[in-house]
Parts: C-alpha cells; structure tokens; sequence
C-alpha cells in the first residue's frame, strides 16, 4: 500500500519528463521554415527549359506556378545560383571575370549532417567584388540565423548548394539524403533546406513527398534546377504556403502574371521567416495573383524566345517590302511618278510600327512568317491609305495618334501587348519586364514631334504653339515615365530634353542665355517629374525609386553610373551594332548637312521636330544602359519622318512655309530646292 504513491509520483513525473522532451520538438515544428527544392532534368534529356516539369508542377494542386526569369542577360547555370543567393543581380558581361569561376568541390567533415563549404569560394566573392553594384553572394543564408541546411545526393553537382552558403562559403548542415524525414529533420533546426532532388520524375515523386509532410508555417519553393545551356533563362517555379489560394505568381520586380525573377526568391524566404531582408537584395517578394494557369506557361516563354530573334528580320523585310513597292510602281507607272508616292508611303509605314507590331502579339505567338507578314503589309497598307485620304503633311498625324494612343491604353488595362510584341522590353532577358523599354522610348518620343508638327503645320512661331509643344511632351513624359505605367527611368530625360529643345525652336526671336538654361535644366525637371509620378502612382516603388532614388550614398550613385555607362559601352560593340551606329549618325549628319534639301518646311515645327528628336536620341544614347539604340531608333524613325517630307506633291508646294512662318506664297524670292 505504501508504494502505490510512489508509483503514482514516478508516472507523474515520467509523464512531466515526456511532455519536457516533446515541447522543443512540437515548438519547432510549429515556427516557419522554407524548402527550396531545385529539380533536376532527366539526364538524358536536352539541357534547356523542362516542360515535363511544368506538367509535374501543375499536377500537384497546392502549388502557385509561374515562370522565373534566372537570370540578367545571357544565361550560365553558375550566375542563376548566385543569383539566388544574394537576391540581387546585374549582367553577367559586367563583371570580370565574365565566366563564373567554377565552384569547385563540396567539402563536408565527413560526419551526418555536418558542416560543409565550397572550396574555391573566395574567387566567386573576388569576381562579385569587380560588378558595378553591390553583390554579395551568400547573402540569404548569411541572413538567416544559423545558416543554411543542404540535403543532397552523391554524385550530384556541387555548385547546387551555392543557395544554402553563407558569405564565408560555409553550409550550416550538409545531409548525403533527400528523403522526407531528413528533410523535415534539416527544416525543425534550420530556416532555409536547399534539396537538389533526382532528376526528371524521381524528383518531382520526392516534391510530392516533401509536399505531403509539410508543416504548417513551412514554405516550399520548388524551381527547375538552371540546366547547363546556353537558353533564354526563364525556368518554371511553384511555390506552397504564401497566403492566399493556390493561384499564379508574381512580384513587383515584373508586374507581370505568371513571371517572377531568380533574384526574388530570396526577399521570399527572408520574409515569410520573418527576418529583415537586407537593402543589398533588389529582389522582391513572391505573391500569388489570379488563377493557376499551367497550360499559358510554355506558350508565354516560348512568345518571348521568338522576341529578340525577329526584330531584325522583321524591319529588314520592311525595308525590302518598301523597295519592292517602288520597283513594282516604277515598273508599272514609271519612277518620276513613283518616286513621290513611294517616298511618302514608305516613311509613312516607319510610322505606323509601333501600332502595328501590338497585333501580332494580340494573336498570341503566331508564325515567324505571319508576323513578318501583317508587319510588312500591315505598314505599307496603311502607309498607303494614310496618305490617300489625309493631305500633305498632315498624314503622320494619324499613326501618331493610334500608336502612342493604342500603346497608352494598352499600359494602362495592363493587357501587355507591348511586353509580348518584338519592340517591347524583351522580358525574357530580365532587364525589363514591363512598360515601354529602350526599344521604343526615342522612337515614340520622333513620333510624337512628328504627329504635332502633322497637326501644326502652317502655323507661325508663338509662345502658344511652343506652350503646345511642352505640353505634349509632358503628357508622353507621364505615360512614359510612371511606374504604373511606361514605367521609364530615362524616359522623362528623353522627352523633357526633346520637346524643350523643339519648344524653344518654336519660340519667335533668336536664341537667349536664358532659353540655353532652360535646355540644360530640361533633364534635370523631367527628373523631378518621374520621382513625383512614382511617389503618386506607384507608392515610391516605381522604376526610379527603386534604381536611381533608392541610393543612399555617393558611393552608391557612382555604382548606377558606372554600370549603366558599362552596358551601354558593351552595347556599342555588340555584333554589328558599331556599323549600324556609325550608318544612323552619318545619316544623321547627312541631314543636318544637307537640310535645305527639305526646304521649304511646311511650317517652323517640323524643323523644330527634326532638330528636337535628333537632340532626344543623343541625349538618350548617353543617359540610357542601351546606350547607342537609342539614337538608332530616332535615327530610324527620322528616316521615315524625313521621307515623308521629300515626298511633297508638287501641287503642295504653295502650302508651305517658311522655318519664320511665313508662307511660301509671301515668300517667294527665297531659293528653295525641289526633291
């Protein structure tokens, strides 16, 4: 009898002990944790984007799906990883050395679970140390307290565990095993996992495992591991735990459904562990949007890995179509009387571009032959209607108002018919992702002085009509420059600068110490202007917030300027840019030159388009990463605006004016030259 309290005293004690022992375990199950599980292809497949695993992915419903853009600029597996790790990227061309040195081998002490490091780490932190920007590999594990855990098997490559290493090249734990419970083992003592599972459909089996015995609080990022290949580098990723319903992906770094960038899975893990994620990361965090759509995945990248290839051909066959008109109508009518028509038409269709390419990416991603088909024909055609029914020199008017009406609407539904068109910021290359890129912004910005002068031709000098011109221009500068929309950093500079050098062409009396003042504060005011769009429209998140105005230091501005002025020095002498820029300045000069050739101007506005637009693509092609396009799209679309003037009617002649304002008919006794 003297023993039974005793006996009950032990089970107390016993049970005490046992609920002693399970709490630590049962309190770390219940924190957050993140899984970030890279899947390997089958390793007889072609290295390049998975599309197998995309249909994997989409089987298993608790998943959000998207696409990843892993890298900026060409693509190398090594760059994708690091890219991950420090939640930050620029292009692989700016550093030095270009090549990511390789990793070397995957040292572990030689016991379960022990620590492990990459031996040649320290020549990746040298090569990080020569970009242009603060990069930091192996900043989000060295964010997180305790590091990073890798599971893994052997023979597998060893750079996959780049993610999992801290900033001293160091792994927290290093598992020689992928399976569910090692897992769950690595995720109760560490807030980041990195599993490189097997390849092919022995990984995705091990995701759905993982998925199975996931914990409330976890978050699981499963990515298609970067392939050894040369591709355009958007890769499939899912993600299980963010908030909200399964559903697609996104995050500010795109603004685009289904597309996120590399850069922005760290920002994830950091926030859903609710640490502070560091100023040096760029990247943003992943949010589910809209309904899972698997089957627009491999469609959505393949469109935007026929973008960069048929720009080209596409404006060469343009041209050759406008040779193939005057050849077909000097045949048939003779080239006295087709010089004229032809001239006009085929400026005209320069003009109407940047409406037509939207329609071919409405269709979705058609043929590379249809595309080039309704871009030739869809230009000339309606070059060829536009000057039937619209007199000289009112006809740029028209392509004026549709494209940069038809480009504004569509920024502003966020259909994102320019993203997917061939003249669009090329998201698939992870520069840009939205918005109008460097391909149009000084192309626009000719056709808008062309439209104005189209609508103001005839009319003298006046501060009105120089009233008019800047008021313009301020308007293309809002829907070019807002993060909600254009979403331009050197957009504002381009128009500002432009339509202040056309405005104060348009002004009556000669060029004052005053008006150059004007001019060289031009940028400087369209600066202002684009930080006060994205303070009102984009919450202070927008473009230039997060790339020019998020600097805080003077060390930091000399980073932004340094990179951009390297990328628009490689751009220079990339493939046969070096002639095209040498082509569109010679011409260029040729037209300053030989400017009389134009005379007599239908009106002062139409030099003062002339002049103003050359003065934007200059400005643009040294305050923009795309350095020297810029003046070669201005170039091209001064090409068309200038045809068009040189294709004057003869019976036309009597409606023009002066560059004073007077009209031809009050001044006739000026010498003048016919085409």
């Amino acid at each position: 009898m003297t023993l039974r309290p005793a006996a009950a005293l032990l089970v107390v004690l016993a049970s005490f002990a046992a609920m002693a022992a399970w709490a630590p375990i049962s309190g770390a199950s219940d924190r957050p944790s993140a899984v970030l599980v890279l899947l390997p292809q089958e390793r007889d497949a072609y290295p390049g984007y998975d599309e197998s695993i995309v249909d994997g992915l989409a089987s298993m419903p608790e998943l959000s799906l998207g696409l990843s853009s892993a890298t900026q600029g060409s693509y190398r597996r090594g760059q994708a990883l690091l890219d991950i790790s420090q939640g930050t990227r620029v292009s692989r061309s700016t550093y030095s050395p270009e090549v990511v040195p390789p990793a070397g081998p995957l040292l572990t002490t030689g016991k379960l679970d022990g620590t492990g490091r990459l031996a040649d780490w320290q020549a990746i932190l040298n090569r990080a140390a020569s970009a242009p920007q603060t990069i930091e590999p192996g900043l989000l594990a060295g964010s997180i307290p305790g590091g990073a855990a890798f599971a893994g098997v052997a023979g597998q490559s060893a750079d996959a565990a780049i993610p999992a290493i801290d900033r001293r090249g160091l792994i927290a734990a290093v598992s020689t095993g992928t399976s569910p419970g090692q897992v769950a083992a690595l995720s109760e003592r560490f807030g980041l996992t990195v599993v490189n599972a097997a390849p092919g459909k022995r990984g995705l089996k091990q995701l759905r495992r993982i998925l199975a015995a996931r914990e409330p609080g976890q978050l699981v990022i499963a990515t298609q591991s970067p392939p050894e290949a040369v591709i355009l580098p958007l890769l499939p990723i899912a993600v299980a735990g963010l908030d909200g319903p399964p559903g697609g992906l996104t995050s500010p770094s795109t603004n685009l459904p289904n597309l996120v960038a590399g850069i922005d899975i760290a920002p994830t893990v950091l926030d859903h562990l609710g640490l502070d994620i560091p100023d040096e990361m760029k990247g943003r965090v992943i949010d589910p949007e809209g309904e899972r759509e698997p089957e627009a995945l491999t469609p959505f990248r393949d469109r935007l890995d026929n973008l960069g290839p048929r720009r080209t051909p596409a404006l060469g066959l343009l041209a050759a179509g406008w040779l193939a008109l005057f050849l077909a109508f000097g045949a048939i009518a003779g080239v006295q009387r087709a010089r004229l028509p032809v001239r006009r038409i085929g400026g005209l269709a320069v003009l109407w571009v940047p409406a037509v390419i939207l329609v071919p990416a409405a269709l979705g991603n058609p043929s590379a032959g249809v595309e080039y088909a309704i871009i030739v024909f869809g230009c000339l055609g309606l070059g060829w209607l536009t000057d039937r029914f619209v007199s000289w020199p009112h006809a740029p008017l028209v392509p004026a108002v549709v494209g940069l009406g038809a480009i504004t609407i569509d920024l502003a539904l966020g259909s994102h018919l320019i993203t997917r068109s061939i003249l669009g910021p090329n998201p698939g290359y992870g520069s840009r992702f939205y918005g109008v890129g460097n391909e149009l912004k000084s192309g626009l910005m000719v056709l808008l002085l062309a439209g104005l002068a189209a609508a103001m031709s005839g009319r003298p000098k006046s501060r009105g009509a120089a009233m008019t011109v800047l008021g313009a221009g301020l308007v293309l500068g809002v829907i070019l420059g807002s993060g909600r929309l254009g979403a331009g950093v050197g957009a504002a500079i381009i128009v500002a600068s432009a339509s202040a050098v056309a405005a104060m062409m348009m002004l009556p009396g000669a060029m004052s110490s005053k008006r150059v003042a004007i001019l060289v504060i031009s940028p400087v005011v369209g600066l202002g202007l684009l930080a006060a769009l994205d303070a009102l429209t984009a919450d202070g998140q927008g473009h230039l917030s997060n790339s020019v105005l998020a600097l805080d230091s003077v060390s930091g501005f000399y980073e932004t300027v340094e990179r951009r002025s390297t990328l628009a020095w490689q751009q220079l002498w990339r493939e046969a840019m070096p002639v095209i820029t040498l082509l569109c300045v010679l011409a260029a000069a040729y037209g300053v030159r030989n400017r009389r050739m134009f005379e007599p101007f239908p009106g002062p506005i139409w030099p003062a388009a002339l002049v103003g637009g050359l003065a934007g693509g200059v400005i643009g092609s040294f305050t923009e990463d795309s350095g020297p396009l810029l003046i070669v799209v201005a170039t091209i679309t001064l090409a068309g605006v200038c045809s068009y003037l040189l294709g004057r009617p003869d019976d036309a002649a009597g409606k023009t004016a002066s560059p004073d304002g007077q009209t031809e008919a009050a001044n006739r006794t000026r010498p003048r030259s016919r085409p």
